[in-house]
């Protein structure tokens, strides 16, 4: 294009740069990308929670493991297996202390069977409550083995199903572990 003005003639220059337009898609593709980016972070961390909360599960379930195979008997086996052992509030300190810190203890020390099972399932429900959140564990008896259930968050050990999934992803009665053992 040309212009005229008092015998001159002056060519006008194109216009270089972006238009508005090409910068508004600019965003909107960007804008896309980092919400797809988000959403995959936010996705990892939900998968990084559910497996640090699934360890320490399995953590908490084989110690508790390995504290019945030291103490099992008929006497201790009743208290582990009991549901009221397991139910209401955890107590702010063991109901007999068999932990003994002296150089020497004397025989009045030492604790029976039965309570060194109450020792060890309130060891067990105050380790899972300190690690897991809304964490509850329970022992029963599974046909023919013994079960350690842990759950954790919305799942209750009566709704555990470990296997529970839709659309690819854990529901909420999937947050859980069942560690069956024989003693």
């Amino acid at each position: 294009a040309q212009l005229a003005i008092s015998g001159k003639v002056i060519r006008a220059q194109s216009a270089s740069g972006f238009s508005i337009i090409e910068v508004l898609v600019a965003l909107l593709v960007l804008g896309v990308g980092v919400m797809g980016y988000a959403a995959l972070q936010l996705k990892s961390v939900r998968l990084s929670e559910e497996t640090y909360s699934r360890s320490q599960a399995m953590s908490v379930a084989q110690d508790f493991i390995e504290r019945v195979r030291v103490n099992f008997n008929e006497a201790s086996k009743a208290r582990y297996v009991a549901a009221a052992s397991w139910t209401g509030e955890v107590a702010e300190s063991a109901p007999v202390s068999c932990v003994q810190t002296q150089s020497k203890p004397g025989l009045d020390h030492f604790c029976t069977q039965a309570q060194m099972a109450d020792q060890d399932i309130f060891d067990a429900r105050t380790h899972v409550a300190q690690v897991l959140a809304d964490g509850k564990m329970q022992f029963s008896q599974c046909d023919n083995v013994y079960c350690v259930t842990v759950a954790w968050a919305d799942t209750t050990v009566d709704t555990c199903d470990q296997a529970d999934f839709a659309d690819g992803a854990r529901t909420a009665n999937a947050h859980c572990v069942i560690v069956e053992f024989i003693p």
